[in-house]
């Protein structure tokens, strides 16, 4: 019998129960550990006892875990369960061209229910229907009042708290680009990124009391539709702050200064509102003593998706500054096509660890879909399932997921899709060269011809040729084949490349099997965007 997370505690017993006994619940807040429950199968029935109704729900995810695998009697037995962590959260992001429909994200509700999750963020950009603000989003498909009002409830009945997402600092550029906006732009006329280079638009607000005003009419709109008390405001990487409008301000007092006083501005217009405040931690922790002036009812996001993040360091340095913080891992599916399991599982591991030894409130597990989100949703079912398992329990980080992923969720992954997510993500390991927060052969695929030359030299014949061997000899169907050829063609056209060839171009039937995977999931709005990314 298979049960995940795994249980703190089983014992089991001899004797079966019926399957049709109808289980006895208790609520007791004297239940310990917080959170708790127990669960217990005998002869004479099924009795629950939980410190609260989310740890009831909990107590009959397993029950059913166990009826499930139990098709004539219930096995006699003794669970006393609770988890690690507090907080076990996800964030999808649906701001990065693809929004899913009501259908997919009410099933991605029931496998995080099914996880013992109890948070959920729909990290959002532009993709809320804002009443005054239509030219933000009229291309995108976004969700509705009513949606969220919808979903809010969905999770609600599953003890997932929704909480609202909304950027307000920083990646912006999404408003940016239309001129009613301009007037809040640090760089209005584009700026120097430190990764991408000249940017024409800019991204980041301008750190006054106008753009705080702004984003304050945002939170009036979209916090309604959410019965949390709690919102992300984001305030990652202001790319620019300090290369425009606050150039001065930045080198009389530092970045990491103008970014904390415009950042409680916003948190002001939060506490206002009676709520709390969680926000990115990556520019605070390079000056983690100013941590110190936030308000309390703050959570830092302390978030980093490389094998090598320096977790200890920075959970260590908000344990010290006294305000509380969540750890952040990723899926690393994005930038891949095939995944990176390989960077996603130790950078998971490593994050759990160092939010138990330090304290951390939570983990919030973030599903990025960076330039053009072309990965199947597929991809991110094993590190959503390593992330609930361990943050529930550390011993089930070490469970083989495949009778889990193939035999314990809803809407279950074939045996053959759990193969080839393993052996996608195996093949794009086979590279000597560590390539950060992607695959080389998702590097490949989107390569413009500007940078053929330059990207030949980083390429190796042997590693492409063994990679195009192994993807050939994969037999997968759907959405996880159509990730397979896509990164056939990359290494075909890097063996191109290797061979100062022009590289074919990428078959007109792939981009109309891409087309039609989207949408089985996804809303219109943003595919156009996201098929531009692809080679012609």
């Amino acid at each position: 019998m298979h049960l995940f997370p795994q249980p703190q505690r089983l014992q089991l017993l001899p004797g079966n129960c019926p399957l049709s006994a109808t289980p006895e619940i208790k609520i007791d807040p004297q239940v310990a550990p917080t959170n708790g429950y127990k669960l217990s199968i005998s002869k004479a029935g099924i009795k629950i006892v939980a410190s609260t109704p989310a740890s009831a729900f909990h107590a009959q995810t397993t029950l059913k875990q166990i009826s499930n695998q139990s098709p004539q009697e219930l096995p006699c037995l003794e669970i006393e369960d609770w988890p690690d962590l507090p907080i076990r959260g996800y964030m999808l992001d649906i701001s990065r061209c693809k929004v899913p429909t009501r259908r997919s994200l009410l099933q991605l509700v029931d496998l995080l229910a099914s996880l013992k999750f109890n948070q959920l963020q729909l990290y959002t950009e532009h993709t809320f229907a804002y009443s005054e603000h239509q030219s933000v989003w009229q291309d995108s498909s976004p969700l509705t009042a009513t949606e969220i009002r919808e979903l809010d409830a969905y999770c609600r009945d599953r003890y997932i708290e929704l909480v609202p997402n909304q950027n307000s600092f920083g990646h912006m550029e999404r408003w940016l680009k239309h001129p009613a906006y301009l007037h809040l732009a640090e760089s209005p006329n584009g700026f120097e990124h430190p990764i991408a280079g000249w940017k024409e638009t800019g991204s980041t607000l301008k750190p006054t009391q106008d753009s705080a005003d702004f984003v304050d009419t945002l939170f009036q709109e979209l916090l309604p539709n959410f019965t949390s008390r709690t919102l992300n405001i984001g305030g990652d990487e202001p790319w620019e702050l300090g290369q425009g409008y606050s150039k001065e301000s930045v080198a009389e007092k530092g970045k990491t200064r103008v970014y904390l006083d415009h950042l409680k501005r916003i948190q002001k217009k939060v506490e206002d509102r009676g709520l709390k405040t969680q926000f990115w931690g990556d520019i605070i922790l390079n000056e983690p003593e100013l941590a110190k002036e936030l308000p309390q009812k703050t959570t830092a996001l302390l978030w980093g998706y490389e094998t090598s993040h320096p977790f200890p360091e920075q959970c260590q340095a908000m344990q010290a500054s006294g305000v509380d913080f969540y750890v952040v891992p990723g899926t690393s599916t994005w930038n891949s096509i095939g995944g990176r399991l390989y960077t996603a599982r130790p950078n998971i591991s490593a994050a759990i660890e160092n939010a138990t030894r330090f304290g951390a409130k939570g983990i919030l597990l973030t599903d990025w879909g960076d330039n053009g989100h072309h990965q199947s949703h597929k991809l991110s079912v094993l590190p959503i399932l390593q992330t609930a398992g361990a943050s529930w329990n550390k011993k089930s980080d070490s469970l083989d997921q495949k009778a889990i992923a193939t035999q314990l969720i809803p809407h279950p992954l074939s045996l053959s899709e759990y193969e080839a997510i393993e052996e996608l993500s195996s093949i794009a390991s086979g590279f000597k060269t560590y390539l950060h927060n992607a695959s080389w052969l998702n590097k490949i695929l989107f390569a413009p011809s500007k940078d053929f030359a330059s990207l030949a030299d980083s390429l190796s014949p042997h590693e492409l040729q063994i990679s195009l061997e192994g993807l050939k000899s994969l037999t997968v169907e759907g959405e996880l084949n159509l990730a397979r050829n896509l990164l056939v063609y990359a290494a075909q056209k890097g063996l191109s490349l290797c061979q100062n060839k022009l590289p074919a171009k990428l078959a007109p039937d792939l981009l109309e099997e891409f087309e039609h995977h989207w949408l089985a999931r996804n809303r219109p709005g943003g595919l156009d965007e996201s098929l531009a990314h692809f080679p012609l």
